[in-house]
């Protein structure tokens, strides 16, 4: 179903009645309490979030008075109406790398799958809450190009391209997911069956090649023959840590690093869960269903119940490599994807999961002062890196609100109006549009060296709009009583 310009709920089968979880009772802020451990049968396949078990919607009353949905579609839009007009060329190709008034910045000039899809995503949403013709056009020329970017001999898709596709990483990497994510988005925007086809297409390649027990092999060679490592992605800022701002370990700012997918552990893939998500709400397969329900019996037993989180790294054992050192982001996304994997079906066990995982990260990150949460983060709450990034703050955004909105988290509001005044007073940039990619506090914004003031970027890492997007999407649709 499309929603029209002046409706800001996201679709109709979002409407959620209120409903009764005992697992959300007695939960806290910063809790250490750990689940009880039983396991329960999964969820029957395919309900809807209307009338889920685990959810607890507060009153309209209390979500008006922290979420302002004119002003959320108003800062989406003044941030996606650049992305559109500057950065999707007339074949699809979409530029990322862009200054701050929206030019080509530097010499780069390539096509990444990672950033292709992400950003091909926010384009989807765009035309979803606008039904504006010029967003249908950027979608339908981006898709058109990611499209282009599939391996017609082995499957799958080149891992990175030049604008005129030609090959410059034929690796198959956990970002093959980013053709799966927005195919499906666009799949339900449009109801186009090519893109249901190429997302279910992908889904299948992913499950039957890139297999590694019940998840998957993070980079694998062109052929699928076994594991690789990808020389391109590994391209980081070293804003907020010891050395030149912007710089890489070992080479000068903006240098190609040789990182991407490590593949010589055991992973878990935070988006390929969020994909398979999209696909399930997008198709309601049944055979996707049985996936995630697989996926999230198995995310139970390695689940770390002593500090409360799921690790994403495993020894050849599958043993947790973690749990000293976290990507606050992740703890976040991973809370926020249990939560809408429940709003679809799952056992409601899984919000206890989530509300550990998220109390953990405000725990060991949160900054009081002035609000918004650290990038990384120890066990103990020691910060290495005074550097707070674009992507962690609209994950923190959208957990907040998800917990207190759906799972009677009402001790979670403080966190999200903190932060978000703290987003709006050092992200937005007031005079040309769009947001800047980090903060140090205490710091003036030329600390961030070469990227104090860019709007995009292929690598280091790979920054657009996509984050922003997901937040924007996720609070609109939730603060909706439609």
């Amino acid at each position: 179903m499309r929603i029209g310009s002046s409706e800001f709920g996201k679709r109709s089968m979002f409407t959620l009645t209120a409903a009764v979880s005992v697992l959300a009772l007695g939960i806290t802020a910063i809790s250490a309490q750990s689940p009880t451990g039983v396991v329960a049968k999964p969820a029957e396949t395919g309900k809807s979030s209307k009338g889920s078990k685990g959810i607890t919607r507060a009153s309209q009353k209390e979500i008006d008075q922290h979420i302002d949905q004119a002003w959320m579609k108003k800062a989406m839009f003044d941030l996606l109406d650049h992305w559109r007009d500057a950065s999707v060329m007339p074949n699809g190709f979409i530029q990322e790398n862009l200054d701050r008034q929206w030019k080509p910045w530097g010499t780069q000039r390539e096509a990444s799958l990672n950033g292709q899809g992400r950003q091909l995503y926010t384009m989807v949403e765009g035309y979803e809450y606008s039904h504006d013709k010029k967003y249908l056009d950027a979608m339908t020329r981006g898709a058109d190009f990611l499209l282009k970017m599939h391996d017609d001999q082995y499957g799958g898709y080149y891992n990175r391209t030049t604008p005129d596709l030609k090959v410059i990483d034929d690796t198959k990497t956990g970002y093959q997911t980013f053709v799966i994510f927005p195919l499906a988005h666009a799949f339900q925007v449009t109801k186009d069956p090519r893109y249901e086809k190429a997302a279910m297409d992908q889904w299948h390649v992913m499950r039957d090649k890139m297999r590694d027990g019940q998840f998957f092999t993070n980079t694998m060679k062109r052929d699928f023959s076994g594991p690789a490592t990808s020389a391109l992605g590994g391209r980081e800022s070293r804003a907020g840590a010891p050395g030149p701002a912007g710089a890489v370990p070992g080479g000068p700012a903006g240098a190609p690093g040789r990182g991407g997918f490590n593949p010589g552990r055991h992973g878990l893939n935070v988006h390929m869960f969020e994909a398979l998500l999209a696909l399930y709400d997008a198709t309601k397969s049944k055979e996707v269903w049985d996936e995630i329900t697989a996926e999230m019996a198995q995310m139970e037993k390695l689940y770390d119940y002593n500090l409360g989180y799921l690790p994403e790294g495993f020894d050849e054992n599958w043993k947790s490599t973690g749990g000293t050192n976290f990507n606050v982001g992740h703890l976040f996304e991973w809370a926020s994807l249990f939560s809408r994997a429940v709003e679809l079906g799952a056992d409601p066990k899984f919000i206890a999961l989530g509300n550990r995982s998220l109390d953990l990260g405000l725990k060991i990150s949160y900054y009081k002062p002035e609000g918004g949460v650290w990038m990384n983060a120890s066990v103990n709450g020691d910060i290495a890196r005074k550097y707070m990034i674009w992507w962690t703050e609209c994950e923190t955004l959208k957990v907040t609100a998800r917990y207190a909105i759906l799972h009677g988290r009402s001790d979670l509001w403080p966190y999200f109006d903190q932060t978000l005044a703290f987003v709006k007073k050092n992200f937005l940039d007031t005079e040309y549009g769009g947001w800047f990619e980090g903060v140090i506090p205490g710091s003036p914004r030329e600390a961030l060296g070469d990227r104090a003031y860019i709007k995009g970027a292929v690598d280091g890492p790979e920054w657009g709009s996509y984050h922003q997007t997901t937040m924007f999407t996720d609070l609109l649709h939730l603060s909706s009583n439609k």
